[in-house]
């Protein structure tokens, strides 16, 4: 599919394309409908993502519980990737009351006696390395609340970022050094390990952990 600017793009969703059902006891409860909008990166070989949506349903709803979002092109005052609430909390609680009983914090969930509550559920946000930053949520408050700040303490809170994020870049070149050495290779560094220095490992519990 041909993007507005001219440029070649790609859509990936699912089918059926009203989203899938999620069960608990063989019982339908969540409705999950995911789509993605890609373009080729600035080299032309791999896909990048221009836009994610995906969107949670509580089963005959037609407004989603909550959505994640990345939008590559995301207006300056707009976070290119978070999370938005739709549903109010009884919504949330009756979903909850109907949790499965697979996982320790389900069983707790269906077997409990108390009214759940929203503040019970924890969303993920990029788990140990890709994780919002202190800038993030203080510049979240100065767009979305108004708070008041000055154009030297949010770019500050830019520079604190920039820092933030680099570091984290350095912390998983170490957990993945060959995903790194792949890639400096492809922009044309050469990479070699000092003589005598033992090939590092990956450390991919970091990654991988929720």
């Amino acid at each position: 599919m041909a993007k507005r600017d001219g440029s070649e793009g790609f859509t990936v969703r699912q089918e059926p394309t009203e989203g899938i059902f999620l069960r608990v006891g063989g019982e339908p409860l969540i409705r999950l409908t995911v789509s993605f909008h890609c373009t080729l990166d600035g080299i032309g070989h791999y896909l990048a993502v221009d836009d994610t949506k995906i969107k949670v349903y509580a089963d005959g709803d037609r407004q989603p519980l909550f959505r994640y979002e990345y939008d590559r092109g995301a207006v300056p005052d707009m976070p290119a990737a978070h999370v938005q609430f739709h549903a109010h909390r009884d919504a949330f609680a009756h979903v909850m009351s109907r949790a499965g009983e697979a996982t320790p914090r389900g069983k707790r969930r269906a077997r409990g006696k108390a009214v759940p509550r929203i503040e019970d559920l924890h969303f993920p946000v990029g788990g140990h390395r890709f994780r919002p930053c202190l800038e993030d949520v203080l510049e979240m408050l100065v767009i979305e609340f108004g708070v008041d700040s000055t154009p030297e303490g949010l770019e500050a809170l830019r520079d604190g970022r920039e820092g933030w994020r680099r570091a984290q870049i350095g912390a998983v070149v170490r957990d993945a050094p060959d995903v790194a050495i792949r890639v400096l290779t492809e922009l044309g560094y050469e990479v070699r390990l000092k003589s005598g220095t033992k090939r590092p490992g990956e450390k991919t519990k970091r990654l991988r952990d929720f």
